[in-house]
């Protein structure tokens, strides 16, 4: 069973978040989160980073996975949290419903965040990149390579999450199951040595401007 910790002042919210969670995983509060800890993720409230903008940069953690939890953030904090390291963004008023399906799904090594948002954050974060790396910093003949190793079905995957698509949607359009879908994932996800389909969007974005600059 996996540890969640949840990082909040606020009592309701966290009696609230414990209740809808208690049922699949283990539960308890995170009293700092600059100090030593142990959990598979973290349930993040975003006013905490209201109150400090500085706590981004524990999203760099990569022992845990974090799901910000805010109340009507505009789509730039959203965007900010995610290309900072955190694995997704659910609203409050929807805790109750989604939680756990957030949760699973940032276990899963999935991002939680709207459908819409996904090509924003895939473009400020490839921009970000193409301003920090210069192609000789980028070993981009090894991802190729690495993408040379997915096997056809892969690679029809991969092509659907760079789409947006979700599990679901993929397995419908290939007639497989969402457990093959998501075996084709870990599998996808080892071989191009990325974390998440964000990551791998990303990637196969970068290796597409890559194309692009040699023709």
């Amino acid at each position: 069973m996996a540890n969640i910790l949840i990082y909040s002042n606020n009592p309701q919210l966290t009696a609230q978040w414990t209740h809808a969670l208690i049922a699949e995983y283990n539960v308890s509060m995170l009293h700092s989160i600059r100090s030593e800890y142990t959990a598979d993720a973290v349930i993040f409230d975003a006013k905490k980073l209201d109150d400090d903008a500085s706590l981004l940069s524990v999203f760099a953690n990569k022992k845990a996975r974090f799901l910000v939890m805010g109340s009507d953030w505009p789509e730039n904090k959203q965007i900010e949290v995610l290309i900072n390291g955190a694995a997704g963004y659910c609203e409050q008023s929807e805790a109750s419903e989604l939680l756990t399906r957030a949760v699973a799904c940032i276990l899963a090594g999935d991002i939680w965040i709207r459908r819409a948002l996904v090509p924003k954050v895939i473009g400020v974060l490839t921009s970000a990149r193409r301003t920090q790396l210069t192609p000789s910093t980028i070993d981009t003949e090894l991802k190729l390579k690495q993408l040379a190793s997915l096997s056809a079905r892969e690679v029809e995957v991969a092509n659907m999450i760079r789409q947006g698509e979700s599990n679901k949607r993929i397995a419908f359009a290939m007639n497989i199951s969402e457990r093959t879908v998501k075996a084709h994932l870990s599998s996808i996800f080892r071989k191009l040595n990325v974390d998440d389909r964000l990551r791998l969007a990303i990637l196969l974005k970068e290796i597409d401007q890559y194309h692009r600059g040699m023709s």
